[in-house]
């Protein structure tokens, strides 16, 4: 099963609270589009400054090349490649976070649309609205005048 974290975008003024239709599923973990594509990928999550620090180190990964032998700058390349693969999702996550988005959860599944369902199933009342007025019913379990446990003991004290 995959990890999902769950952000809401910036809520705006009114007590309806978030919508659910913004959320973002970022999925934790390595991120194997970053790794083949990875300045299309920070492109198309528009994650600016990670773009940038991606070409400077690019352009010094190059420049290496002058004063090294070609397999150790591929091979420095390569792990580099691995290490933004390996924390794209965080970039992600952090970049949505400047832009105003917050955490509300986390959910998990074989694929995003599953992990969707599991957290639209158990989110019931986002955090900006008012819980219902009726105080909650308290559950008991067994009767509390015998004195019965329930649980490995049968009576209460833990003895036989």
């Amino acid at each position: 099963m995959t990890i999902y974290t769950v952000l809401a975008p910036p809520t705006k003024t009114g007590p309806a609270g978030p919508d659910p239709d913004g959320f973002v599923f970022v999925k934790e973990g390595f991120c194997w589009p970053a790794l083949y594509m990875t300045t299309l990928w920070l492109v198309w999550r528009r994650i600016w400054w990670g773009l940038l620090g991606y070409l400077v180190a690019v352009v010094v990964i190059i420049s290496l090349i002058q004063w090294m032998d070609g397999t150790i700058v591929w091979l420095i390349h390569l792990l580099f490649g691995c290490l933004i693969a390996l924390e794209a999702n965080n970039l992600r996550r952090w970049t949505l976070e400047r832009r105003g988005y917050r955490l509300i959860g986390v959910a998990s599944g074989a694929n995003v649309r599953e992990a969707e369902f599991r957290f639209f199933l158990g989110w019931n009342t986002p955090p900006n609205r008012q819980p219902s007025p009726e105080p909650p019913t308290p559950v008991t379990i067994g009767p509390a005048e015998t004195g019965e446990v329930v649980g490995v003991f049968p009576m209460p004290g833990g003895q036989r």
